[in-house]
């Protein structure tokens, strides 16, 4: 039978459960159909007449069906099933399906009513030939969600049809799975390239994700099975990038066609950094990138100076020079400067009174006079970009209204001064820059457009003498009902900010004489008080804009220890209050306190022990009964769910039996599984609940929880022993299911967790040889993959195991690490190719600064039972300049205040100790000869001293 042709989308009709469907099918990208919160959604598209298709797709919008069906019919009588999803994860969905006639489909959500109803941008519809396909006779069901079942050693190979971007694919597996598999992606259908492979698959769902590239085909291999007869997939999705049709991608073709220092760069597909801006726990937070781009609120378009000097404009990525700053070299004041043809601009922007300021200031740095102009261009483009879940930002509409921009409807910017020019224009081929390039201009003072895609340039022109500058402030609100005021006087602002800033952080408790440090370690309170909520601790501004208790537990240690007690205390009895009537601590909560039921939500068990290990730190330092009394009922029902937690395991094979559950807790793993870095978290929780319940007099708890603390311990040890012998390693697995080691994750043995006594001693100097080994290839110049800082968890190890110099390595590569430097935060990502267009996950990261912050103290000043251990690892720059200086630090002994100095002939330590004095002192200084603890002879062994409590020691060295 002869194939039907599909009409044109002018013919088709939509009807849904409420919202304007025309909006779907209306071939355009720049709005969505909306549903209404709260309904079972659905959506049906009439084509007019029976067509024959053979594929469809959707592309969605802010918010996808996660479960959902396409049906069909051809005569509005007979429905069949025709695709669909149980795992939806937004963005772009591909259908393919063997050809069908068909005039009418429904898109029906199979999820339960919400706060938020589905979007969908554009369905598009496909003939045969022109639809997504397989190689393999028979297998076209793969590709509309259907089961299908591959022979071992068979492939199912997808055509797109043309050049698409794939990122990744999810497989559910049948009763029958794969055990041995992989993805290859290919341009021509005969060279293939693997992409990803998986070798210890255990059914269920399995994940790949792999870099930013293109493709046309995709090939899924079955290499090895469970089952001598194969393995059976019962659900194949794709993911691939929605950019080829939507507004992004019309702005990335247009950046690439003009000069590129003119754009943002992340449209020309490169990484960009940024750091956040932002009132102290407030919740809110402005981006700007580190070419003073600024992003007032979430989602919102940024707003970029570009200066025209010597008839050109010019743009800060093509600078002669260009830095970034942080004031007093760690407050969230953030500044950036760059020079072009003898001209200086300078942004400097910090968050007051529910509002982003930013002063532009050019200054003439040459000999000769210069006229110009500063142009202010507002863009329909996030500061996060397309690849981190950001990139477009829909303006429909700009309006200048005296000194006020009007974006969307809404005061989006106040300038100080009106500006001399205003360019507004709808995207044509190219946006408002490509108009203004060779002169200002100005157009009409407002537009409206569908498309999204209007950008406007407020032009403020200079003249200006050599040594003269000019300068234009923004006000931009960074959340709703709050009137921008520009007409503030600016320095009197900073000051006042950076004064509030400082007296809410409180003095340095650290110092060291290598001024980097120093300063990165106070940029990291300035930073988890900037990501932070009224409450609670945010590891990010933007992608992990949540609440885990996995971050917030190391973001309220190093509070704790930078002096802020009160914030450390009021986030954990905030978190207390959430802990389930069944004792399970919820791993992840939204900002406002409510459950976060997503991804890795209620199945992260390391919950349990962080909960209780940061309430018993917490306790340890401030000797707070009222703080005790108030946590300790939920610290108890946390830690009595661990037994829950073992029991389930009961039924699994010995090295399992006994461990915590299969959780996602792990930062690496995509599937539950059984992670021993849960195990570490749950022994801590034992030990540390037998502490605090010993010190509220509650010795029927105490009792239980130390024998349960003995036991497991034992069962740790031997599971790990088993885990390895059966992996044939003499290193500590990871886990004790999927074959891997992990030095980093196993570092929390060592702390926070303090339960490395439980590790096999014979296997752990191998696994951090392994720790070694990757600093040396992360840290290599023609390194091209990727690490996370969290590696920095590594220093804990390294430091107690005597480990300085493969210490001193890792922490000199993780401050390489900073993005920029002079901002002194992290991405969780961080890529050998700087500027590779790749996940960074989110920053500033403040759950990597707390580590960073707390790795650091350790080093310095590390409790050891009734004993004060005092540099254990400090690099030798540390010592320059004023030395070592620690400021009133809170301590198990009380407040530590110390300062250390080389002298001529060695080195002088001075120390102060607020609470109960430790039973001993132990200090390092590498060379020590000879030491004087309060004028008694110490005694040294190779370079560390041991004495009672002293308060001032002389090393000769």
């Amino acid at each position: 039978m002869d194939a039907r042709p599909l009409p044109p989308k002018r013919l088709w009709r939509a009807t849904a459960s409420s919202g304007d469907p025309r909006l779907a099918i209306d071939g355009a990208y720049g709005a969505a159909w909306t549903a209404e919160a709260n309904e079972h959604a659905w959506l049906e598209i009439d084509l007019g007449e029976t067509a024959t298709l053979a594929g469809l797709e959707i592309y969605w919008g802010g918010h996808a069906m996660q479960s959902y069906r396409v049906a069909a019919s051809s005569d509005a009588a007979t429905w069949f099933p025709l695709c669909g999803l149980r795992h939806g994860e937004g963005g772009l969905d591909l259908f393919g399906f063997a050809p069908t006639d068909i005039r009418l489909l429904r898109v029906i959500s199979d999820d339960p009513p919400g706060a938020r109803g589905p979007a969908i941008v554009q369905i598009n519809l496909f003939a045969p030939g022109a639809a997504a396909s397989t190689r393999e006779p028979g297998l076209i069901r793969a590709l509309s969600g259907a089961p299908f079942r591959l022979a071992t050693g068979a492939s199912l190979t997808v055509d797109f049809g043309y050049s698409r971007a794939p990122l990744g694919a999810l497989i559910e597996w049948g009763e029958d799975f794969g055990t041995v598999f992989s993805v290859a992606l290919s341009d021509d259908g005969a060279a293939f390239r693997e992409v990803g492979r998986i070798t210890t698959g255990d059914g269920g769902l399995d994940s790949f994700w792999w870099r930013s590239t293109t493709s046309r085909y995709l090939r899924l291999t079955l290499h090895e099975a469970r089952s001598a007869a194969g393995a059976t997939v019962t659900e194949f999705k794709l993911r691939l990038q929605n950019k080829d049709r939507m507004p992004i991608g019309d702005l990335e073709r247009a950046a690439r066609r003009a000069r590129p220092e003119l754009y943002p760069q992340t449209l020309l597909g490169r990484q960009v950094y940024w750091t956040a801006l932002g009132e102290c726990g407030r919740g809110d937070q402005a981006l700007i990138d580190e070419y003073g781009a600024v992003e007032p609120r979430p989602g919102a378009p940024q707003i970029a100076a570009l200066l025209r000097c010597a008839g050109a404009l010019r743009g800060a990525p093509g600078a002669e020079r260009l830095t970034q700053t942080l004031d007093a070299g760690s407050l969230p004041i953030a500044s950036v400067v760059w020079r072009a043809q003898g001209l200086e601009c300078g942004v400097t922007a910090f968050a007051d009174a529910g509002q982003v300021f930013c002063e532009y200031r050019v200054s003439n740095m040459g000999a000769a006079a210069q006229s110009g102009g500063l142009a202010l261009a507002v863009r329909p483009v996030q500061i996060n970009p397309y690849w981190q879940h950001g990139g477009h930002a829909a303006i429909m509409s700009i309006a200048l209204k005296g000194r006020q921009l009007w974006v969307n409807g809404a005061i989006y910017a106040e300038f100080s001064h009106a500006p001399d020019y205003c360019a507004i224009a709808e995207f044509d081929g190219g946006d408002v820059v490509w108009l203004i390039e060779n002169l200002p201009l100005q157009t009409p003072y407002a537009l409206e457009s569908a498309s999204g895609l209007l950008s406007a340039a407020c032009e403020f022109s200079f003249a200006l003498a050599p040594g003269e500058h000019v300068s234009v402030t923004v006000a931009a609100p960074m959340r709703d009902g709050v009137r921008p005021d520009a007409q503030i006087p600016f320095e009197d602002a900073r000051k006042n900010v950076r004064k509030a800033w400082r007296d809410r952080m409180g003095p340095r408790r650290i110092e060291v004489g290598d001024p980097e440090i120093a300063d990165t370690l106070d940029a990291q309170i300035a930073h988890i008080l900037v990501n932070a909520t009224p409450f609670a601790f945010k590891p990010g501004p933007r992608n992990y804009d949540r609440v885990w208790i996995r971050d917030g537990s190391s973001q309220a240690l190093a509070l704790l220890w930078a002096g802020l007690v009160e914030d450390a205390k009021r986030y954990v009895l905030w978190y207390a209050r959430r802990i389930y009537p069944n004792g399970l601590a919820p791993p992840i909560l939204d900002g406002d306190g409510a459950v976060n039921h997503g991804y890795g939500g209620d199945i992260e068990f390391d919950a349990q022990g962080e909960f209780v290990c940061i309430a018993a730190e917490i306790f340890r330092v401030t000797r707070d009964r009222a703080f005790l009394e108030a946590v300790f009922e939920p610290v108890a029902r946390a830690t009595k769910f661990l037994d829950e937690l073992t029991a389930r395991t009961r039924g699994e094979a010995p090295r399992r039996r006994g461990l915590l559950a299969p959780s996602l807790s792990h930062e690496g793993y995509s599937k539950p599984s059984f992670s021993y870095w849960d195990d570490y978290f749950a022994l801590a929780a034992w030990r540390n609940c037998a502490f605090l319940a010993r010190e509220i007099g509650a010795a029927d708890v105490a009792e239980q929880a130390e024998t349960r603390a003995r036991a497991f311990a034992d069962l740790l040890t031997r599971s790990i022993r088993a885990t390895a012998a059966a992996m044939g390693v003499s290193e500590i697995p990871g886990s004790a299911d999927r074959n891997d080691v992990d030095p980093t994750a196993t570092a929390i043995a060592f702390a926070p967790c303090r339960v490395a006594d439980a590790l096999p001693p014979e296997l752990i100097a191998a696994t951090f040889d392994r720790a070694a080994r990757r600093i040396a290839t992360i840290s290599a110049p023609d390194f091209t993959g990727n690490f996370s800082p969290y590696e920095l968890r590594n220093l804990n190890a390294l430091v107690a195991l005597d480990r300085r110099e493969d210490a001193f390595r890792l922490l000199n590569t993780m401050m390489g690490a900073r993005r920029p430097p002079g901002w002194r935060g992290w991405a969780e990502v961080a890529w050998g190719e700087m500027r590779a267009p790749d996940y960074i996950g989110d920053m500033p990261h403040s759950w990597i600064g707390a580590e960073f912050f707390t790795a650091i103290r350790r080093m310095l000043a590390y409790e050891d039972g009734d004993a004060l251990s005092l540099f254990r690892a400090v690099p030798d720059a540390w010592w320059n300049g004023e030395g070592i200086a620690l400021n009133g630090a809170p301590t198990a002994f009380g407040l530590l205040t110390l300062r250390a100095r080389r002298t001529e002939t060695g080195a002088r330590v001075e120390l102060d100790l607020s609470g109960p004095a430790p039973e001993r002192v132990v200090l390092r200084y590498p060379g020590a000869k000879r030491a004087w603890a309060d004028g008694r002879v110490c005694e040294i062994d190779q370079d560390t001293m041991t004495a009672p409590c002293w308060r001032d020691l002389v090393i000769e060295a």
